[in-house]
């Protein structure tokens, strides 16, 4: 007998499922996609950091600091706002932070600015001009870097991240202005100091016209333009506060060399508590960033393995979907093993291997019978009943005078069992 085809309504459940299943996994791969690709990783700056000796970086000036006597501490500071000891008090010094660094640590960047308004403290942020990028890198191994120019855009949307957009603004000059510390007794400057900035001037602009009280201009152009600023909690503070620098040429290995830049830099800092230390920030230029696992999996090489474990995904769930049976479809499922069983035993039969047949039939007899309670079909049964099989769901024991004659006993058993439904294991032989 053949097996009972499906009903409609199976193989469309079945369908149902199985497309389901294949649109949950198609999705969910779209998905990873789309956010891994476009939610791209932080790098970590390598040439406008205080370690780097590229043109964009502050090692000389970290030598330079050190010469004068003041402890220098490069590294990861976290963004804590260095806690006021007169003196002794630290200077947490931010060297031309990048955008995307800033925005990552937003929030802490925020905080830290307001903090360094409303307490007595020493901080110094000399604003981003330019930044390098990588071309080559020359058989010598010297690499080859692309100079580029940060927009002012993102200049001013770090300004405004302080927070002290509300007073200030940022402008460039073509004419290149020098930049001019004056003489001032009070401030230890003895002479003046002058430095001519390369290609343009980088300068804050006054927004009310007059900066409050709290504010001082230390370093500015010949037509007043502010180019270092520092803003004081009191005005009886002589050190520290928060120092701004709009122009960060002055402090870059390509140009302290040039005359004043080193003169300049070197005042700046004598404006932070000089028995503190100068914490110079890296969080800013991407040394705490991770990479993201997500960019790297959605990008060669490691696109090649994601594809190869979500084609593996999709397999699995088609084939899942596949062996899935609505639960109306397993008693028919078990009659077609029933007819199989007693196919199996009369081409045995036929082939003389009377032997093999019985001991077949003995080991699947459990597939006629089922395990536990179970729904069977029988010849002159109006309807489905239910019947309980004995402790082993088998036959155990056939009588017979030659292989023939036992495997047609147990051929006869198993039909008997499936028609009246008897769950005996007896050797009770047909004749």
């Amino acid at each position: 007998m053949s097996e009972p085809e499906k009903q409609p309504d199976e193989v469309r459940s079945e369908s149902k499922v199985r497309w389901i299943m294949v649109g949950v996994v198609g999705g969910a791969m779209l998905l990873y996609f789309v956010v891994s690709v476009f939610r791209t990783p932080l790098q970590a700056d390598t040439y406008t950091n205080s370690y780097s000796t590229s043109p964009g970086g502050h090692t000389a000036l970290i030598e330079l600091l050190r010469k004068s006597g003041r402890e220098v501490t490069p590294g990861k500071a976290h963004l804590d706002l260095p806690n006021f000891d007169n003196a002794r008090t630290d200077t947490l010094a931010m060297l031309e932070p990048g955008m995307q660094y800033v925005d990552h640590f937003g929030e802490e960047f925020a905080a830290l600015f307001t903090a360094a308004r409303e307490e007595s403290t020493s901080m110094l942020i000399a604003f981003p001009k330019r930044h390098y990028e990588l071309m080559e890198v020359e058989e010598g191994g010297d690499v080859v870097l692309e100079e580029q120019e940060v927009s002012i855009f993102e200049v001013q949307s770090i300004l405004k991240s302080t927070g002290f957009d509300q007073w200030l603004d940022v402008d460039r000059d073509t004419a290149r202005p020098e930049v001019v510390w004056p003489e001032n007794a009070l401030l230890g400057a003895q002479t003046e100091a002058r430095f001519k900035p390369a290609d343009y001037l980088q300068a804050f602009v006054v927004k009310a016209g007059k900066l409050p009280q709290n504010f001082e201009v230390l370093a500015a152009t010949e037509d007043g333009a502010p180019v270092i600023v520092r803003y004081r909690l009191s005005q009886f503070e002589s050190i520290g506060g928060v120092l701004l620098v709009s122009d960060p040429d002055l402090l870059a290995n390509r140009f302290i060399a040039e005359p004043g830049a080193a003169e300049i830099a070197a005042r700046l800092f004598d404006q932070t508590p000089r028995q503190g230390a100068i914490l110079v920030d890296e969080d800013l230029h991407g040394f705490s960033t991770e990479a993201s696992l997500e960019y790297l999996a959605a990008t060669p090489p490691g696109l090649w393995v994601t594809l190869s474990s979500f084609l593996l995904l999709v397999i699995f769930a088609w084939r899942q979907a596949t062996v899935l049976r609505p639960r109306a479809a397993e008693p028919q499922d078990r009659r077609a093993r029933k007819f199989s069983i007693e196919g199996l035993a009369r081409m045995m039969e036929r082939a003389g291997e009377h032997d093999a047949a019985q001991r077949r039939i003995m080991r699947r007899s459990r597939l006629v019978l089922g395990g536990g309670r179970t729904e069977v079909q029988g010849a002159g049964m109006t309807g489905t009943r239910t019947i309980q099989k004995g402790k082993t769901g088998r036959i155990t024991r056939i009588q017979g005078a030659s292989s023939e004659e036992r495997l047609i006993n147990a051929a006869r058993k198993v039909a008997h069992q499936k028609r009246t439904g008897e769950t005996e294991h007896s050797d009770l032989s047909f004749e």
